[in-house]
Parts: C-alpha cells; structure tokens; sequence
C-alpha cells in the first residue's frame, strides 16, 4: 500500500518541477496552472499522510514553501479564466468591453512579473517539496493501520461538508464544498484502494467532478464581479449602460448557478448532505 503513495507522490512532484521549469523560463499560461494543480494534488496527499501518521507528519508546515507561488498562480489563473469569460459575455449581450479585456491582460502580466520574481528566489534552490521529510514519513505509516485510517480520512471530509452545509449557503462555505470535494476527487483510486470503499462521499469519481466542477463555474462567476469592480475602481468612473448589462448579466448567471448548487447540497445526498 505504501507503493500507491510513493508512486503519487513522485508522480505529481515530478509534473510540479517540470512546469516549474517552464513556468520560469517562458511564463507559459498552461504551465503555470498544471504547476498549480500538481500542488493541489501533493496538498491533498500530504493531509492524508497526516491521518495516516497520527499526525507524525505536518501537512501544513510541508506545503509552507510553495505557498507563495501557490497563491500567485491563483491569481493569474483566475485572470486568464476572466479574459476568456469575457469573450462569452461578449456574444450573449452583443457588445465588446475591449478597455476591460485590456484592463485583464495588463493586470495578468503584472501579475506574471511578480510570480517570475518569486521563482528566482525559490530556484536558487528549486526544493519546495522535501523529499527526505516524505519518505521518513511513509516509513512510520502502520500497514495494519491504513485501511481504518484512510476510512476516517474519508470519514472526516464528510463531517466537514455536513458541518459546513448546515451553516447555510455562503459564498465561503459553498467554497469550501468545493475544495474538499477537489481534495478527495484528487485523491479517489488511491482512497478507494486503501479504504476498500469504492463510493465515496455517496459518489462516484466521475460523479465528484461534475459537482467540483459545477461549482467552479459559479466560483468563476463570484471572481467575474469581483474583477469588474477592481476594474470600476481603477477606472474612477461610472459604469457605463455596456457595463451595467455586464455586470446584471453575471449576477444573474452567479445567482441561478447558486440556487442550482445549493438545492443539491441539501437534497442530492440526504446522508451526506443534509
């Protein structure tokens, strides 16, 4: 079982070096989201190392390195998801906001600066993962242990999401939802095998990504209005009619995307989710 574990392990820390590279010598937009994901993906990992060690081992304190470039590449993602949203509200109203997608690429690019600024000094060692920490960990990970512990792993993110969704229907908390739901998708074959449950979380993978994904879309519409505020306030202006249509448009789209994910949360799995 510590096999499956490695194998992840070396197989998603292997992809973050290379984009790593590239992300560093040519800034290349799809590098630096892959980059991003591999960290998710080790992320999710180190927090089930942590269950399985009895928290011998600190996920959190692990992933303290990165997280600067973590938080950078998210920015500059959402930046590139925006200007390609743009497009698409641009054909359903039938008008351009071409000073806007301008205000998106010239935020991105000083966005790209500061992240290349960061990996000059995180390069001159290029360790952001250690791997001596990892394997000293894996060692002291009971066999007899692992099925029952990754169960409670399991088991936890399932708490969490009930607690959460009991709190009611805030933008953080629907956030959340979608970050453990990421973490256990991200992390499926390898629970399931380690857990012998093949449904988790009252789903199947394929099931998981769906709803990660459902509610990423609204996520992106939360950052949509929050990017064309950024973009009024540097403006110092009024909207004009174009974007006072823009804006009524995703809030209408952020809203009914809202309303569709949370009469799921509280109905779609009565075990889990009520």
């Amino acid at each position: 079982m510590k096999q499956i574990i490695q194998e992840f392990y070396t197989e998603h820390k292997s992809n973050f070096e290379e984009n790593f590279v590239l992300a560093w010598e040519t800034s290349n937009p799809g590098a630096i989201h892959k980059m991003r994901t591999s960290m998710k993906r080790l992320r999710a990992l180190f927090q089930l190392i942590q269950v399985l060690t009895d928290r011998g081992f600190k996920a959190k304190k692990h992933m303290k390195r990165g997280r600067g470039i973590f938080k950078l590449a998210g920015t500059i993602r959402e930046l590139q998801v925006e200007e390609m949203l743009v497009y698409g509200y641009e054909e359903k109203l039938g008008l351009k906001f071409s000073e806007y997608s301008q205000y998106l690429f010239a935020k991105e690019n000083s966005e790209i600066s500061s992240f290349r600024e960061t990996l000059v000094h995180k390069k001159k060692d290029h360790k952001i993962f250690k791997d001596e920490v990892f394997y000293k960990a894996l060692k002291t990970i009971n066999i007899e242990d692992v099925q029952i512990r990754a169960q409670g792993f399991i088991n936890l993110k399932s708490n969490i999401l009930v607690k959460l969704n009991k709190r009611g229907n805030t933008t953080e908390n629907i956030h959340k939802n979608r970050t453990i739901l990421k973490q256990v998708y991200y992390l499926y074959d390898m629970l399931s095998e380690l857990s012998g449950w093949s449904l988790l979380l009252g789903m199947k993978q394929n099931e998981m990504r769906e709803k990660e994904q459902q509610i990423g879309d609204w996520h992106d519409s939360v950052n949509s209005l929050r990017y064309l505020s950024f973009y009024y306030d540097a403006k110092k202006g009024r909207r004009t009619g174009a974007y006072n249509k823009l804006n009524q448009l995703i809030i209408n789209e952020r809203d009914k995307m809202k309303n569709e994910i949370t009469n799921h949360l509280y109905t779609g799995q009565a075990s889990l989710w009520e």
